[in-house]
C-alpha cells in the first residue's frame, strides 16, 4: 500500500462503527484528511497521530495513546472534537470467518488460557505499584503503565479471540492490524489520592452491576454467533457492534479503576462516549456507597451471628455417670436437621484405647456422643474437629489424639437418614480439671457447639 505524503503509515482497514466510505472516493474512511481544526481554549488535546512535529504542536497537555507506536494509528481511530474517553477499543469487522476455526475455537483457546493465566497474574503487582505510587506522589510509574497496558492489549487480543470477532490468534505484537486497545498515558503529578482503590470501587459498583447483566447478555450473543458464522461465515454486524462495545464498557472502567486516569467513565457502549457527568457520578457514588456499606455490615453481621456457638452446661460428674446432655437440634441450611447428644465420658479410659500410650504423669479421656442425621446428605466428623480445654497448673485446649465414627478412625460421616457412634480420645495431665470440649464440624454453628462443664 503506497504510504500518504506525510508519513503517517496510514493503514486501510475497516473498524465497526467508521462511518460509510464516500462517493469517489477509496472504499474506505481511512483516506489521509485534512488535520481537524484545534481544540476549543481550555481542552486538553488527545494527540492520537503522533510525536509533536515543531515548538506550536506542543502547546497544552497532549496526551498520547500508549498500546502501539502512535505513527501506526489510523486515522479513523482519531477522537471528535468533543474529546471522547481517553480509552480506544476498536475491533475491525471481518468480512469473512473461517467456519472450521470457529467450530474448533474452544480447542483453540486452550493455549490461550494459560497465556491469559500469566499475564493476568502479573497485573494485579503493577496495580497494586501503581495506587501505591499514586497514593504517594500523585503520578504513576511509566514503567507500571506501560506493562499494564501491554498486558492488558493481549487480554483484548485473546478476548476478541474468543468472542469469535477474529480468527487470527492473539499475539504479543503490539502492531495487530485487528484489535486495538489504547489508554492515555496517566497525567503526571495530577490523579487524586484519596480516590484509589475503595472510592473507585465504591463508585464503580453500578457499572459493576450494568456490565453483569451486558456480560450474560454477551455470552448469549457469542453462542448466537458461533451458529451465524457456521451457517454464513458472517458474524451478524448488530451483534458484532454489540460485543465490541461490551468489552469497551468493561475496559474503560478498567482503566479507571486502575487510576490511568480520574475521569468517571460513562454508561455507554459507543467509541465516541465522553467521561461520565457530575451528575451521574453523585449518583453513582452514593449508590456505591450504600450498596458496600449494605453488603459490609450484612457480612459483619453474618460473621457474628455465624460465629455464636451452642452452649450447654453439663455436669462432669453426671457425665461419668452415664448420665448425658439434653439432645441438641442443629436445623441444617440444605434441609431437615442433626441431631447430637454427649452421652458420657470415660475418666480414664487408657483400658479403652490402646492404641494410646500416655506416659506415666498422662491419662486418656474418651468422650462419647450420638449424632443422628435427619437431614439430607452425609454429615462429616473430620479428624482435628474435637478439641478439650482442661486447666491444672496451666489451662490448654488440645485437639483430640484419636476420633472414630462407628468405629472407625474419622475423617468419617454419618450417613443420610442413620445414626453414628462418635469417639473422641485425649491424652491430657493426670492432674488436669475439665473446663469445655467443643465438637465443631460443617453442618454446626461456625463457633461450633461447646458443653461448659461445672462440678
Amino acid at each position: 500500500m503506497t504510504q500518504p505524503p506525510d508519513g503517517s503509515g496510514i493503514r486501510a482497514s475497516h473498524f465497526e462503527g467508521d462511518g460509510p466510505a464516500t462517493a469517489g472516493g477509496p472504499a474506505h474512511p481511512l483516506t489521509p484528511e485534512p488535520p481537524p481544526p484545534p481544540p476549543p481554549a481550555g481542552l486538553q488535546a488527545l494527540e492520537l497521530a503522533g510525536p509533536a512535529q515543531g515548538p506550536a504542536a506542543g502547546v497544552g497537555a497532549a496526551e498520547t495513546l500508549i498500546g502501539r507506536p502512535p505513527a501506526a494509528i489510523p486515522r479513523s481511530l482519531l477522537p471528535p472534537a468533543e474529546l471522547p474517553y481517553p480509552v480506544r477499543y476498536e475491533v475491525a469487522y471481518p468480512e469473512r470467518l473461517s467456519r472450521w476455526k470457529t467450530f474448533f475455537r474452544l480447542p483453540l483457546l486452550l493455549p490461550v488460557y494459560l497465556f491469559l493465566y500469566l499475564v493476568q497474574a502479573a497485573l494485579l503487582p503493577l496495580f497494586l505499584i501503581g495506587w501505591t505510587t499514586v497514593f504517594w506522589k500523585k503520578k504513576y510509574p511509566s514503567w507500571a503503565f506501560t506493562g499494564g497496558a501491554g498486558a492488558m492489549g493481549y487480554v483484548a487480543r485473546a478476548t476478541a479471540y474468543g468472542l469469535l470477532q477474529t480468527d487470527r490468534f492473539p499475539s504479543f505484537d503490539y502492531e495487530h492490524p485487528d484489535v486495538v486497545l489504547e489508554f492515555a498515558p496517566p497525567p503526571a503529578g495530577q490523579l487524586s489520592r484519596w480516590r484509589v482503590f475503595w472510592w473507585k470501587v465504591a463508585l464503580l459498583l453500578p457499572h459493576y452491576a450494568v456490565l453483569y447483566f451486558l456480560q450474560a447478555a454477551l455470552a448469549v450473543v457469542t453462542i448466537l454467533a458461533w451458529f451465524g458464522i457456521l451457517l454464513s461465515g458472517n458474524y451478524p454486524r448488530g451483534m458484532f457492534a454489540f460485543a465490541t462495545g461490551v468489552m469497551r464498557w468493561h475496559y474503560r472502567v478498567l482503566s479507571y479503576f486502575a487510576s490511568y486516569n480520574d475521569r468517571y467513565p460513562p454508561f455507554a457502549l459507543s467509541r465516541d462516549a465522553g467521561p461520565a457527568g457530575n451528575t451521574a457520578v453523585v449518583w453513582s457514588g452514593a449508590g456505591g456507597i450504600l450498596v458496600f456499606g449494605g453488603f459490609t455490615a450484612a457480612v459483619v453481621a453474618a460473621a457474628i451471628v455465624a460465629g455464636d456457638a451452642d452452649r450447654q452446661t453439663v455436669r462432669y460428674a453426671d457425665l461419668l455417670n452415664g448420665r448425658g446432655s439434653e439432645t441438641l437440634i442443629l436445623t441444617q441450611t440444605s434441609g431437615g436437621t442433626v441431631q447430637i447428644r454427649l452421652d458420657r465420658v470415660i475418666d480414664p479410659g487408657d483400658a479403652l484405647i490402646q492404641l494410646l500410650k500416655p506416659a506415666r504423669d498422662e491419662k486418656v479421656i474418651v468422650f462419647e456422643w450420638t449424632v443422628r442425621n435427619r437431614s439430607n446428605g452425609p454429615k462429616r466428623v473430620s479428624d482435628g474437629s474435637i478439641t478439650f480445654k482442661h486447666s491444672g497448673g496451666e489451662t490448654r485446649r488440645v485437639e483430640a489424639s484419636l476420633i472414630a465414627v462407628d468405629g472407625r478412625a474419622a475423617p468419617g460421616s454419618v450417613a443420610e437418614g442413620t445414626s453414628a457412634a462418635v469417639r473422641a480420645a485425649f491424652v491430657v495431665p493426670k492432674n488436669a480439671v475439665p473446663v469445655d470440649l467443643r465438637f465443631k464440624a460443617g453442618w454446626t454453628e461456625l463457633g461450633g457447639v461447646i458443653y461448659e462443664f461445672v462440678n
